[in-house]
């Protein structure tokens, strides 16, 4: 018997709440919320909104909250997406350029996405280092 999926074909789109007990395939687009086992976007697919995983392996676009315990990129991810995974992996799909294209997008790496956020660290202030080049300072100083 084969493995249930559920599937978003090219040139169909779902807008709204998307929960299944067994893998998504996305080759259309979803815009919402995604929960499944494990997600897999096709290089025509699109996930906008929160995505909460097992694991994603994704060669199209995201953006959004994206929370997975195993990650494989080699797709576009947008700005203002944020990343939060205990893997991180980024492959090229041709061997010479590398394929993923991050916008404006914040990744935490080895933290797990079950655990609430940790606190951010404090700012940095941008101060002179040698030779006039901008360098770092601690805040406060």
């Amino acid at each position: 018997m084969a493995e249930k999926l559920t599937t978003v074909e090219e040139g169909s789109e779902v807008t709204g709440t998307l929960k299944s007990t067994c893998g998504v395939t996305v080759s259309g687009k979803v815009s919402g919320e995604l929960h499944a086992p494990a997600l897999v976007i096709a290089t025509t697919g699109a996930v906008h909104g929160t995505v909460k995983v097992d694991k994603l392996h994704s060669e199209g676009e995201l953006s959004g909250r994206i929370d997975a315990d195993t990650i494989e990129l080699s797709g576009r991810i947008n700005d203002q997406t944020t990343i939060t995974a205990r893997s991180l992996e980024v492959k090229s799909s041709n061997g010479d350029q590398p394929t993923a294209i991050f916008g404006n997008c914040v990744i935490e790496v080895g933290v797990d996405p079950n655990e609430p956020a940790a606190q951010a660290p404090a700012p940095v202030k941008e101060g002179k280092g040698k030779k006039g080049q901008s360098a770092p300072e601690p805040a406060g100083e």
